[in-house]
């Protein structure tokens, strides 16, 4: 009989402690999912309405993008494998993404994390992301034009530095 209580005892307090870990646990992804975006509601609006622009455009984008990135540093175009219009899609395919959640980065960040990982795998350096966010700004410049203001620019260089600094961490912190 005294075994038996004890059991129960044990059980109970094993069943509250699992409670109190999922509790946590949801505290905790809240406060993520609810922490601030450290780009302002005008700069979002700013960087959605150029996507808006880009989007017509956004094979050209990448061309521009790819064209520039192998211009500011040659050895990375050994990194790429296949085809670049196939590359280019899926680029733009996950800035798509990247905009269209700039309200709320946590819905993204595993995917951002999971491709810093995969980056390492094909050969990426800590200092590939400078040149790659420099690319990206200069397509950007060249396919919005007079849009691409010092705000716009400003905006994007905030959300590539976000975007980066994610899967830098993901990738590098291990």
């Amino acid at each position: 009989m005294m075994y038996g209580i004890l059991f129960v005892v044990i059980g109970l307090a094993c069943l509250l402690l699992v409670q109190n870990i999922k509790k946590q646990r949801q505290n905790q992804l809240q406060y993520i999912q609810e922490a601030p975006s450290p780009l302002s509601a005008d700069q979002i609006r700013l960087i959605q309405e150029s996507w808006q622009r880009i989007l017509p455009i956004k094979e050209q984008a990448a061309e521009l993008f790819y064209a520039r990135l192998f211009e500011l540093d040659p050895s990375v175009k050994k990194l790429f494998k296949g085809k670049l219009d196939y590359q280019g899609d899926k680029l733009m395919t996950t800035l798509d993404v990247v905009v269209n959640s700039l309200d709320n980065l946590g819905e993204v960040e595993a995917m951002l994390q999971a491709m810093g990982k995969r980056h390492i795998i094909y050969g990426v350096e800590v200092a590939h992301f400078e040149t790659v966010g420099a690319a990206l700004l200069s397509a950007l410049e060249q396919g919005l034009g007079e849009y691409f203001t010092e705000e716009v620019k400003e905006a994007w260089a905030i959300a590539y530095g976000l975007i980066a600094d994610t899967m830098k961490q993901a990738a590098y912190s291990s």
